[in-house]
């Protein structure tokens, strides 16, 4: 029976040796795990709980589990210091290989960055973004802390095999990231659940022509819309992109001819508005137009969405040679060293210094409430990933998400705008 790529995915996985389909429940072969700041809770604190007197007794491979510090660096509590010291010494304990100490930015850009999920492996995370490796072809599942415990102790881990829906987005690569608005159009028209507990397969003219940093805000975003997987075809981009960091072997995975879907989206981008989610649901969404001349005090790109070298290349163009908006505050923060290190590189860090932007550490601050908290009765705009109340501190101030262009146009003025007043958008 033709499959999708998640049945095939799972089936290439599946311990009994045997081909699944949506609906199956299966114990399944892990490639990787993904264990980020909270890796004192698995690795310790719920292996003391489970009985195992000294923490974890062993993880079932070395190789293949990532302790990646990141999220708050330098830390910014005398609790997290603590805790960080303590996922220092059951790293050296445990003799794990793969462990970025003091490394600012997002585990996620990091994994990337590093080549440490590849086509057609199943990797999962204890963050609900590691679904962002589907931009990859990677089969990336965001687990519990409980389950991850098990996960490091055996390198396997049952799941119920996801329906499947395929997203066929056609039309041409604008001058500028565009991923954003896809997405936010999606949650908007569909709603924020559509794609429920399903596996996203991305399709259509438009996915050639994306870039990684755009596939993976897609695929990022996943979690927002509701999906268990959000999966990128393998083509020639993922192939480079791979290349250029990794020269360890992988098997893309690829959906077959006639695969059964729960349902089909298409969506022609060329006739898609400049889109804001307004407060206080991702799903809560309208063209541009309908909010502009709301005035912000903030405005942010960043986060595991919307932190990469396009994200704020796109800012500093919109910004070179002019000023934010007084009043405003645009803070930027890569989403991760690397990334922070090619903008630096291409001088974009500069530009944007002088046009009175702030350039922040990277990492998740900036996509909670620690770093640009909001004061009763703000409004900021970002491209973070979530405007739930409360999401930069106040219950009383508003948060607006969008693309990185319509945020970065909106520094500029002082308030929501279409970014075609002040950008040649085409």
């Amino acid at each position: 029976m033709p499959q999708t790529i998640a049945e095939k995915l799972f089936s290439r996985h599946n311990l009994a040796g045997t081909q699944v389909a949506a609906g199956d429940i299966l114990e399944a072969r892990i490639d990787g795990a993904m264990v980020h700041y909270h890796a004192n809770e698995p690795m310790h604190d719920l292996a003391l709980q489970a009985g195992f007197k000294d923490g974890l007794p062993r993880v079932w491979d070395r190789d293949r589990v990532f302790v990646l510090l990141d999220h708050h660096q330098p830390t910014l509590s005398q609790k997290q210091a603590d805790e960080n010291a303590l996922v220092r010494r059951e790293v050296d304990r445990l003799g794990i290989r793969c462990f970025h100490d003091s490394e600012p930015g997002i585990a996620h850009q990091m994994m990337a960055d590093y080549g440490l999920m590849r086509p057609g492996e199943l990797v999962v995370g204890n963050d609900s973004h590691t679904i962002s490796y589907g931009a990859v072809n990677c089969g990336g599942i965001g687990i519990t802390r409980a389950d991850m415990l098990y996960v490091l102790l055996f390198g396997e881990l049952w799941f119920q095999v996801p329906q499947s829906i395929k997203i066929v987005l056609n039309g041409r690569q604008p001058n500028y990231p565009i991923a954003k608005d896809i997405v936010l159009y999606l949650a908007g028209k569909y709603g924020d659940d559509f794609a429920g507990n399903m596996s996203i397969e991305y399709a259509g003219s438009l996915v050639p022509q994306l870039s990684v940093d755009s596939r993976m805000c897609l695929s990022a975003h996943g979690v927002e819309i509701g999906a268990k997987l959000a999966m990128f075809p393998f083509d020639e981009t993922t192939e480079r992109f791979i290349a250029s960091r990794t020269q360890a072997p992988y098997e893309p995975v690829i959906a077959d001819p006639g695969a059964v879907y729960e349902k089909e989206i298409a969506l022609d981008v060329d006739q898609m508005p400049f889109v804001v989610a307004k407060p206080h649901q991702f799903g809560n969404v309208s063209p541009v137009a309908e909010v502009a001349g709301s005035p912000i005090q903030q405005a942010i790109i960043g986060s595991c969405a919307n932190g990469r070298f396009e994200d704020i290349e796109i800012a500093a163009r919109v910004l070179k040679g002019r000023k934010v908006a007084r009043g405003v505050r645009f803070i930027l923060s890569p989403a991760s060293q690397q990334v922070y290190l090619q903008c630096v590189k291409a001088g974009l860090v500069e530009s944007l210094l002088e046009s009175g932007a702030q350039v922040v550490t990277p990492g998740c601050g900036v996509c909670q409430p620690k770093v640009g908290f909001l004061s009763d009765g703000e409004s900021c705009i970002t491209s973070t990933t979530r405007n739930f109340k409360g999401r930069k501190g106040s219950m009383k101030a508003d948060i607006y998400l969008a693309g990185p262009l319509t945020v970065a146009a909106a520094a500029l003025a002082g308030k929501i705008v279409d970014p075609r007043e002040v950008f040649d958008a085409r």
